[in-house]
């Protein structure tokens, strides 16, 4: 039997929604790196700054968007507001 897969955010939600789960994603993982040296510190700066500005404001604005929207509530419901 085949284990059944989920399909990749892009398959089922509205494209921007998608888009922000991708950027939202790489933004809260560069948050949780710890800066091990100045290099790493310096890339951590422009990756958070690259994944993570604006990112406030489009959650907002796409819960109030798709609020009749199951699939793309859910799915935004587990992001921290304020992070900016």
């Amino acid at each position: 039997m085949v284990p059944a897969t989920r399909p990749a955010a892009k398959d089922i939600l509205p494209a921007d929604v998608a888009a922000f789960v991708a950027d939202r994603d790489a933004c809260d993982h560069f948050r949780g790196e710890e800066p091990y040296d100045g290099k790493r510190a310096e890339f951590l700066v422009e990756a958070t700054q690259r994944y993570c500005t604006g990112t406030d404001r489009r959650l907002t604005d796409l819960r109030r968007r798709y609020a009749g929207n199951r699939a793309a509530m859910d799915r935004l419901r587990g992001y921290e507001d304020g992070i900016e």
